[in-house]
């Protein structure tokens, strides 16, 4: 899977794809991570890609032609690839996510769908935003490839860390990610349990610590009386259950 990163401050990713996991995968191969800064495509001087709101308003608006022509290159050198390695593009070749305030939300489920993707674009503006004809442009021309998320109700400084948010959660379903496969399997919002579900409560060592001491069945071994415990202690979400 190759990530791309839309940003005015891409130096934000540098330790995030240098570290633990990410960094394990990106050397194996199994992840290859892009930045792609606007202001490279803005055409005006000084590589302005920000000015101010039309019919008045507080900050300033990124531009529409910058971020369009730098998701755009992205697809192009997509689209090149894939004619010459003479497979052609497939329908989950690439999409587009555009990280602001939106009524959809990312949850585990959107993670499953965009870990069967290729390529995944996100867009990360500052300020108050972008001008509202990059969404219009957008949608047009790439209706079934561009989604517009957030990561809940709260307003973030730029859409890095949502972007970094999401690609933690999509990437590590994404084999040889993780190297024990168990862990996507068994968890919290499990695909089993529908997503309904928090995972059960786990302890290490020591046995006792503060007073609070580890649950006397999981010092047994007894695999059946085990998982019938956490399966009695795995929360649903479901108010009906």
């Amino acid at each position: 899977m190759q990530i791309h990163f839309v940003s005015i401050f891409p130096s934000i990713f540098d330790s995030f794809m240098e570290t633990s996991l990410i960094k394990k995968a990106v050397d194996k191969k199994v992840l290859k991570f892009h930045t792609i800064n606007p202001r490279d495509f803005a055409k005006w001087k000084h590589k302005q890609v920000d000015d101010t709101i039309y019919g008045w308003g507080p900050g300033l608006l990124m531009k529409v032609e910058p971020a369009v022509k730098a998701v755009e290159s992205i697809i192009k050198r997509i689209t090149t690839n894939a004619k010459r390695s003479k497979k052609g593009l497939h329908r989950n070749s690439f999409n587009i996510i555009y990280l602001t305030p939106s009524k959809d939300f990312f949850t585990q489920k959107v993670a499953h769908t965009l870990a069967k993707y290729d390529h995944l674009v996100f867009v990360c503006t500052r300020y108050e935003g972008i001008d509202h004809r990059f969404i219009q442009y957008m949608k047009k021309e790439y209706k079934t490839k561009f989604k517009q998320l957030s990561i809940g109700q709260f307003i973030t400084l730029g859409g890095e860390l949502p972007a970094m948010t999401m690609v933690e959660a999509i990437t590590r379903l994404v084999p040889g990610v993780i190297k024990e496969e168990d862990s996507r399997k068994d968890e919290s919002y499990n695909v089993k349990k529908e997503m309904n579900n928090i995972e059960y409560p786990q302890y290490t060592k020591p046995d006792e610590a503060y007073g609070l001491k580890v649950p006397e069945v999981l010092l047994n071994w007894h695999h059946k009386k085990i998982q019938a415990r956490r399966d009695e202690n795995t929360e649903s979400l479901d108010e009906n259950k």
